[in-house]
């Protein structure tokens, strides 16, 4: 899943969303299928804006915007799984999918950031 920090982190917000989901009731579920809307208009907006960049330092921001918010579609994408709220069948086509955008995301970042240092490398000016 990632570092320690990462998976502890988890750990604690499963443990926590677990409390407040079971304990006040399964309505609050909406509350994370919310965010996970939220997240998933984020990473499409924030798509769009990469798509029209000016630059490629605007680009590169939205990119790094569009990882964000794939990180968090995946986030709350698994903590409505591991609590049961999301159906283990819609589950794993939208983690497979997240993982696709958050490899193109990174690709896209890469990409750009071995364009900027080979050309300051080679002594050109990068153009913005």
């Amino acid at each position: 899943m990632g570092t320690p920090l990462q998976q502890r982190s988890y750990e604690l917000t499963l443990r926590v969303a677990h409390i407040w989901m079971h304990g006040q009731g399964a309505g609050h579920a909406l509350d994370v299928h919310r965010r996970l809307f939220e997240s998933a208009s984020d990473l499409g907006a924030w798509t769009e804006r990469a798509a029209g960049a000016s630059s490629r330092d605007v680009f590169r921001t939205c990119v790094y915007e569009v990882n964000t918010n794939v990180r968090l579609v995946k986030l709350w994408i698994r903590l409505l799984d591991d609590l049961g709220f999301l159906e283990p069948e819609s589950a794993s086509p939208l983690h497979d999918l997240a993982e696709e955008v958050q490899r193109l995301a990174i690709a896209a970042i890469r990409t750009t950031r071995e364009a900027t240092l080979s050309a300051e490398q080679n002594g050109h000016a990068t153009h913005p």
